[in-house]
């Protein structure tokens, strides 16, 4: 690097190919754009979650300390014991559900901790104040408990679903994620709960006829708690997850507003008439209550659970197969993807090849799985276009990851593909009013840069592709995708540009 000479006078000069000449206007800084320093979005990321950290930690602390004083050291501790047992069944459970795509586990830390320490907290003070205006004292009025209490306590955990929502608009997909989340800040809303009520009875036993009554006190209040109805809050802020993940699938801007609030409304109506059944039916018809409430309500919930994750694995396939169109994935690809069978089958594949090679294929799974919904996201068009940048992204990272991933033998079910030889518009690709939208190089579908095959797909492959360990380059492998370059601008894959 060089510097200009000083002139005759001394002063300085202006350099070579100045566009400021002597005696014009001193040149001024230019603005500075938007430019991230490398590591920023990672550290404000940790700063986010230290601060959240230290407002759960704090909530924590006080709600454990209003729970501990009411309830005395014994009854807090043998509370803490009875509530945990059924903590570790249900989430499990509700992991189990989401198994296409699960969410990371930040986000189940957070519903967790929003429901034991935040929403308990917020539902204990107003619950309790409202009991003192009603002249309600005690354990609880039934009054409060019928209409107080399910109103802010179904607000107070559906709102972090509502909030979840929101932030991850681009990963939360519909249904499916927000009964996981109801799970788990329904599981931390009664662990907190059911400390409160076994260490009060506990307490209050023990002080009448001794900590052998108050433990037999507590752990028939478990019975009922804890094992009859541990799906009790999870089952009422399902209503509410439901509505919102009917919203966000949804264009029409009434039912993306609307549906939230009726399934707000379903969670309270059926909280009340299971507290209104234990503070107004006595035994016997808490008893019915729950076999003709509970029971078939539950029931309900989990064969709609099971239905909506056949119906995700059936999308995921059908998004999937349009990719298959392009070039993208071949046909065997999909049910290795988009079934548990199959999704089983590569991964302990996978296993016997080593540690890396079992990351390799989750990490072409889950992928593959983002892709899948997002198609589907822009095929319902409630996205907007940056969509496109993130296909173009993750199909570049799906090519990226092929060669590292071991593939199984394909087996019967998987070599059952569709087929078709040009002429017909295969199922999926979009319809205009005048027949087949056009396709990314602005032709009919199966034109510009990624055409449509027009001999069939290519048959079962027996294994894995040529060049990876444990197979040879003799053997047939699968087919590479499309050129790297990028079709004209407004279409990337076997999206459409804009009309």
């Amino acid at each position: 690097m060089s510097y200009p000479s000083p002139g005759q006078s001394g002063a300085p000069q202006p350099a070579a190919g100045s566009a400021y000449s002597p005696g014009g206007p001193y040149p001024q800084p230019n603005v500075l754009g938007k430019h991230p320093v490398p590591g920023q979005r990672r550290n404000r990321g940790v700063l986010i979650g230290i601060v959240i950290a230290v407002v759960f930690a704090i909530a924590g602390l006080v709600i454990f300390g209003i729970v501990a004083k009411s309830t005395g050291a014994g009854g807090f501790t043998w509370g803490l014991v009875f509530a945990f047992v059924p903590v570790i069944p249900v989430i499990a459970l509700y992991l189990w559900l989401d198994r296409y795509e699960p969410e990371p586990t930040k986000y189940i830390v957070f519903a967790l901790c929003w429901g034991a320490f935040i929403a308990t907290l917020a539902a204990i003070f107003i619950n309790t104040e409202v009991s003192h205006r009603l002249a309600e004292t005690g354990v609880g009025g039934d009054r409060s408990a019928v209409f107080v209490a399910p109103p802010v306590e179904e607000f107070a955990k559906g709102s972090v679903i509502l909030l979840l929502a929101l932030v991850r608009r681009k990963e939360f997909d519909g249904i499916i994620d927000g009964l996981v989340y109801a799970g788990m800040v329904g599981v931390g809303f009664a662990f907190t709960e059911n400390i409160l009520y076994y260490g009060r009875v506990f307490n209050t036993l023990s002080e009448e006829a001794g900590s052998d009554a108050g433990l037999r006190g507590a752990f028939a209040l478990f019975i009922i708690r804890g094992v009859i109805s541990p799906f009790a809050h999870p089952l009422f802020t399902s209503f509410t997850a439901i509505g919102i993940g009917v919203a966000i699938r949804h264009r029409s801007t009434v039912v993306r507003y609307l549906a939230p609030v009726v399934g707000y409304l379903a969670a309270v109506l059926a909280h009340a008439a299971w507290n209104a059944s234990a503070s107004w039916a006595g035994g016997g018809g808490f008893i019915l209550a729950y076999l003709c409430l509970m029971v078939p309500l539950f029931i309900c919930l989990v064969v709609f659970a099971l239905v909506m994750r056949s119906r995700e694995g059936q999308m995921i396939a059908s998004r999937l197969y349009d990719y298959v169109r392009f070039g993208w994935l071949v046909p065997q690809d999909v049910p290795l993807i988009a079934t548990l069978r199959g999704r089983k089958a590569l991964r302990q594949n996978a296993r016997r090849y080593g540690s890396q090679a079992e990351v390799a294929a989750k990490a072409f799974q889950h992928n593959a799985t983002e892709l899948a919904y997002l198609r589907d996201k822009i095929v319902r068009q409630v996205i907007g276009p940056e969509a496109l940048e993130t296909e173009k992204a993750l199909l570049d990272e799906l090519r990226g990851r092929r060669p590292s991933v071991p593939f199984p033998p394909m087996p019967a079910f998987a070599q059952a593909a569709p087929q078709y030889a040009g002429a017909p518009v295969p199922p999926g690709v979009p319809m205009g009013p005048g027949g087949p939208m056009p396709g990314p190089g602005g032709g009919p579908v199966g034109q510009g840069p990624y055409p449509r095959p027009q001999d069939g797909y290519p048959p079962a492959q027996p294994g894995y592709p040529s060049g990876q360990s444990g197979h040879g380059d003799g053997q047939p492998s699968y087919p590479p995708g499309p050129p790297g370059q990028q079709g004209p601008s407004g279409g990337y894959g076997p999206y459409p540009p804009p009309q």
